[in-house]
């Protein structure tokens, strides 16, 4: 009897440690994904066309300036070289708000739109969800970038808390693979830590 039970707790044992080990589609655990994001950690996960995408935190950065009445907030996700996204928002990042995927009023600063795909599908090869030149590619569609909530910590950083979707235009009858659209979209729970470099306090 007693071998049995101890039969069934090495058996048990051995199912929890290959649940944890379990692989996400990019090699990341299974458990430390969903881990982070149920105990409040940050992130940064997105598609593109329906594949699935995810920068860790160490390589998100920010920045927040205000020049008169524009305010200005950027995130940029992803390292340098591979992959990455970058949001503009042109709004008080003490509250939430929303954001159209662009605008042809220069004072918004997204006629580039406020999401772009960066080295994506090759290096060196950008998308953005809007284009001035084009009429099917300034269509302004709302909530582009929405922002949830901006929670203060401290004197030093706010977490900033959010989601996109948005089309990006590949190059117009561009005859090259790579000059298509994607469908980029993703939620994100980020730190942005208040310094001179980044534009500061707000």
């Amino acid at each position: 009897m007693k071998k049995l039970f101890l039969s069934l707790s090495v058996v048990a044992l051995l199912i929890a440690c290959s649940n944890n080990d379990k692989k996400t589609a990019n090699g990341t655990s299974a458990s430390a994904t969903s881990g982070d994001k149920s105990s409040g950690g940050l992130y940064f996960d997105y598609t593109v066309d329906g594949k699935p995408m995810q920068i860790g935190a160490a390589d998100i950065s920010a920045s927040y300036y205000v020049t008169g009445n524009k305010k200005v907030f950027k995130i940029f996700a992803g390292k340098e070289g591979e992959p990455n996204v970058l949001l503009v928002i042109p709004h008080d990042m003490t509250q939430p708000s929303s954001t159209p995927n662009g605008s042809k009023d220069y004072d918004q600063e997204i006629t580039q739109g406020s999401v772009s795909l960066q080295n994506y599908p090759e290096k060196n090869y950008t998308t953005n969800s809007f284009n001035t030149t084009y009429d099917e590619m300034s269509v302004v569609v709302p909530d582009a970038v929405v922002i949830l909530s901006s929670e203060k910590e401290g004197n030093k950083a706010r977490i900033i808390t959010g989601t996109f979707n948005a089309t990006t235009y590949g190059e117009k009858d561009g005859k090259d693979p790579k000059d298509t659209n994607h469908k980029v979209s993703g939620k994100f729970r980020i730190r942005h830590e208040f310094s001179s470099t980044n534009g500061g306090e707000f």
